[in-house]
């Protein structure tokens, strides 16, 4: 996801509000299981709850680092309790 993230749309792009997500990664309607359980999508939702000192990580190897070491830190047991943490 860290990989792809300059190419895919940010939320200030959709629409002009001033919120606190306005620099996350837009997260597109689904209609279907099949997308609502996709990589893109649970990757954009995952990539816009990291707290921001990772998201701020320009290096990639430096970047795997800290999420390591913060998902170890922080035990999830499935990612739909870390989205709503």
């Amino acid at each position: 996801m860290r990989k792809y993230c300059q190419s895919l749309e940010k939320n200030i792009k959709v629409h002009k509000y001033s919120t606190r997500r306005k620099m996350g990664i837009h997260v597109k309607l689904h209609n279907t299981e099949v997308y609502k359980k996709s990589v893109i999508n649970m990757g954009t939702k995952v990539y816009n709850n990291l707290p921001g000192f990772i998201k701020e990580i320009s290096d990639y190897k430096a970047f795997k680092k800290e999420l390591k070491l913060f998902l170890l830190h922080h035990s999830f047991y499935s990612v739909e309790e870390f989205v709503s943490s």
